[in-house]
């Protein structure tokens, strides 16, 4: 069952991609609160990716939440909540505003994160989500504005905050006195998908890929390639292509379940992959360490 959670220091807001069976049992006992929960992301209609939505739902609604919740999902998925819902008469506490994929522009701006949606190749319509950090404090240019003349004062606040300002008559540009203070870290979390290249367009600032690696490269070929479904060879030298610096491999064949038996994956994967990789399991953390900007 698949669900990974993103998150961003400078906001308790976090978001959701896919919401598997079970998937708010887990939370229970991770460090991400579903009160806290402003954005999920469903990637496709298949049921490990969607059965625990309503579930996990009903849960936020008697954890007290009163925010808006954003849900982004194919149309099926969004059906699908809503008819579960109605159908078992849980009234939610909140707006879930529903985002139908089919219907929504790639790039989402919310207030904590840009999102921006990536068809991928299944036996179904599936999508990834490019995730970007938006809340990062800025710094001043403090020698460019005291070469330029321009003394202290409430109007550095503003420039600092973004906000363009009036100067004794001169119009002050946000951009050219302020800076961000690291580099937006960006992650990519998908669906299923058995073309990683369909990724190449997204991937040149990117600090992780979190991708499925279903089966080993021989299993596939044994299995047919058109499962819908990657191997960790392909992905593995795709994220290398890419110079990826981290990779997360995910959605392992039951085949592969017992001790020692994901050894095989993680083989076949650090063979074409030489960054950081790590196969996922229940509670995995990883951070993503910032890259400090200066004048």
């Amino acid at each position: 069952m698949s669900a990974t959670g993103v998150s961003f220091e400078k906001s308790k807001s976090w978001l959701l991609v896919d919401c598997g069976e079970a998937t708010q049992h887990q939370l229970l006992r991770a460090d991400l609160s579903p009160y806290h929960l402003s954005v999920i992301c469903i990637s496709h209609l298949h049921g490990d990716h969607c059965y625990g939505l309503p579930g996990l739902l009903a849960s936020m609604a008697m954890s007290g939440r009163t925010d808006p919740v954003y849900l982004i999902a194919p149309q099926a998925v969004v059906q699908f909540v809503m008819s579960t819902l109605a159908l078992t008469q849980v009234t939610l506490p909140f707006d879930l505003h529903t985002m139908a994929i089919e219907q929504t522009d790639q790039f989402i701006s919310l207030e904590f994160c840009y999102i921006e949606i990536i068809p991928l190749k299944h036996r179904v319509p599936s999508f990834g989500f490019k995730i970007t950090e938006a809340l990062i404090p800025r710094k001043l240019r403090i020698k460019q504005l005291h070469s330029e003349g321009i003394a202290s004062g409430p109007h550095y606040n503003l420039l600092q905050k973004g906000q363009d300002v009036i100067y004794q008559g001169q119009r002050l540009a946000a951009n050219t006195y302020a800076f961000p203070s690291w580099r937006p870290r960006s992650v990519i979390v998908c669906g299923d998908n058995e073309k990683p290249s369909l990724l190449s367009s997204y991937c040149d600032d990117i600090d992780m890929l979190v991708h499925e690696a279903t089966f080993t490269h021989p299993d596939l070929m044994r299995v047919g390639t058109h499962t819908g479904h990657s191997d960790a060879k392909r992905v593995a030298q795709f994220a290398q292509q890419y110079q990826i610096p981290a990779l997360i491999l995910t959605h392992f064949s039951v085949r592969y379940h017992g001790e020692g038996m994901l050894d095989v994956l993680e083989n076949e994967a650090r063979t074409h992959f030489h960054g950081n990789l790590r196969l996922a399991y229940d509670f995995l953390v990883l951070t993503v360490p910032k890259q400090l900007l200066s004048e």
